[in-house]
């Protein structure tokens, strides 16, 4: 295998050509890793991606400083795909509790859809992009509509976006390890929880 980073290896099926450019090999990276993690769990190292892309180890660390980096650019990649699809759902649901349903239910779909790679992502998906459209940024949003429409103070909005994405992540991790009832069984319960939360809320002076 050729070491010099600026070079790639032809992977299986990929024609030959000129060398990628960084944002083709991360995409390329990316796309392995996932497949990676997929078959292989939380405990594929950089070697087995690589293999994957049909690159070289060097290319690799050319593109990514290290695990940490790669695992963490994946989430926010994961993170934007999120974002996108809660913002086509959102445009056609204008009721701030149907607004959280659809948000826990996106991620709830994605851990029923992708039960290995969810579990390894999740805990760095919270503030991956952070400020540039994260699911955090969509959550304090949704939350600060919610408080609005009570005529009450949005201060609230943040930390409790904060707890919100905790205890979400922690019951759809957990359910998708047990699969003990419906998805929308536990989206409802979840949805539930945080609008509870919200019969304390009184409108401000």
């Amino acid at each position: 295998m050729v070491d010099d980073a600026s070079t790639t290896r032809r992977g299986r099926g990929r024609p030959p050509g000129p060398p990628l450019d960084l944002a083709r090999r991360r995409t390329l990276l990316l796309d392995a890793a996932e497949d990676a993690l997929r078959t292989g769990g939380s405990d594929v190292g950089l070697g087995e991606v690589a293999k994957i892309a049909g690159l070289s180890r060097s290319a690799v660390y050319a593109a990514f400083a290290d695990r940490d980096a790669l695992l963490d650019a994946l989430a926010a990649r994961r993170s934007r795909r999120i974002v996108d699809d809660l913002g086509s759902v959102l445009s056609t649901i204008t009721d701030p509790r149907d607004q959280t349903r659809a948000a826990v239910d996106i991620l709830a779909a994605w851990f029923e859809e992708e039960p290995v790679l969810a579990p390894v992502l999740m805990s760095r998906l919270s503030h991956a992009g952070a400020g540039d459209g994260s699911i955090l940024d969509a959550l304090v949003g949704i939350l600060r509509a919610g408080f609005a429409a009570r005529g009450s103070d949005d201060a609230a909005a943040e930390p409790w976006a904060h707890a919100i994405v905790g205890a979400v992540s922690s019951t759809v991790t957990w359910w998708s390890r047990t699969a003990t009832m419906p998805r929308a069984q536990v989206v409802d319960h979840l949805t539930d929880l945080i609008w509870a939360g919200f019969s304390g809320v009184t409108p401000s002076a």
